[in-house]
């Protein structure tokens, strides 16, 4: 007689990931602690310029790499919207609450309710903080 095998539960997580905190590491820690197989979708360097406005500091290829090293993260993905989580219909779809850079449950468009994950804003600094500071630093350094 064969063994069941209980399938795996896939989760997928999209989301920027620019200037990579713990705020990002812990809403993915807390997605992986809910799946079997994590799987994140980052979006383009073109997508962050045309939906917010400015282009990531960090390019794909780097917040790629750093996702990827991580051990609560399975595997990773290039995406250039939220539409791509209909690419992993079987899978939980997270949204974040509140950490920035990560897709909340009004940018993914399209996605049935029931197949949402919300996860709640958790520990660490915020990266409009971290641009901010960025940003000011630079702004002095162009007077000086």
């Amino acid at each position: 007689m064969g063994e069941y095998k209980v399938p795996l539960r896939i989760g997928y997580l999209i989301g920027v990931f620019d200037l990579f905190h713990v705020g990002h590491l812990d809403v993915l820690e807390r997605a992986k602690q809910q799946c079997d197989r994590l799987v994140v979708g980052v979006l383009t360097d073109d997508w962050a310029a045309d939906a917010w406005g400015a282009r990531p500091f960090v390019p794909i290829v780097e917040r790629a790499q750093i996702l990827e090293q991580l051990r609560c993260v399975d595997e990773i993905v290039v995406v250039d919207g939220a539409e791509a989580a209909h690419d992993f219909a079987d899978a939980i779809v997270f949204a974040a609450d509140g950490t920035d850079g990560v897709l909340g449950p009004d940018e993914l468009d399209g996605v049935p309710a029931e197949r949402v994950s919300v996860l709640a804003s958790g520990r660490g600094s915020r990266s409009q903080i971290l641009r901010a500071a960025i940003d000011q630093r630079q702004s002095r350094s162009s007077v000086a």
